[in-house]
């Protein structure tokens, strides 16, 4: 395995962590929307999302409009008995998918802590999306970044950031898996 192909190993990493996390998300979301429950049955951490466009649009506007009827839009959103969440929404923190974003994600949906279930993994995400972004953006060529790997380095990595992801997706799932995830009781 050439240097370069040992360095696009890496954004390859990268671009299935990524879009793990994005899957994971737009598929609590849709399951939200598959119960058919009225944004006023959701917990909490689903009723932002069903008025995330309502509470975008307040950035927009005058404080006076505030109270003239933007502000009475959201909580009407909230009352609402039909469910008006936009799976396409990630709650995306700032930090280009670094460790940051998958405690976001985690706290975003009331997951488990990610570090535990990730183990090994979870001090590698850092590298990975650093050296990701180096080559990505031109400022390093894939032959350098697949330098500081040997074959058998690579291997373990991949090896690791499989079994580890799994891992967490499993226990997204046993955790999401639930109507009670989702809905707040009665």
């Amino acid at each position: 395995m050439s240097r370069e192909t040992r360095g696009l190993s890496i954004v390859l990493l990268y671009a299935a962590y990524e879009n793990l996390l994005k899957g994971i998300s737009r598929t609590l979301l849709e399951s939200a929307v598959q119960l058919k429950l009225g944004n006023r049955r959701l917990k909490p951490k689903f009723q932002v999302f069903a008025i995330h466009a309502r509470l975008q649009a307040l950035t927009d506007i005058s404080a006076p409009q505030i109270w003239k009827g933007s502000g009475r839009g959201v909580i009407d959103a909230l009352l609402d008995k039909t469910c008006s969440i936009n799976s396409n929404i990630f709650p995306n923190d700032g930090s280009h998918m670094k460790t940051a974003q998958v405690v976001t994600l985690c706290e975003v949906y009331g997951l488990n802590p990610p570090g535990p279930i990730l183990q090994e993994a979870w001090g590698r995400i850092n590298t990975v999306v650093s050296e990701r972004n180096s080559i990505a953006h031109g400022q390093r060529a894939p032959e350098e970044v697949g330098r500081n790997y040997s074959i058998g380095e690579l291997r373990n990595l991949v090896d690791i950031w499989e079994r580890r992801w799994c891992e967490f997706l499993a226990d997204v799932e046993g955790q999401a898996s639930s109507r009670d995830f989702y809905r707040e009781p009665r």
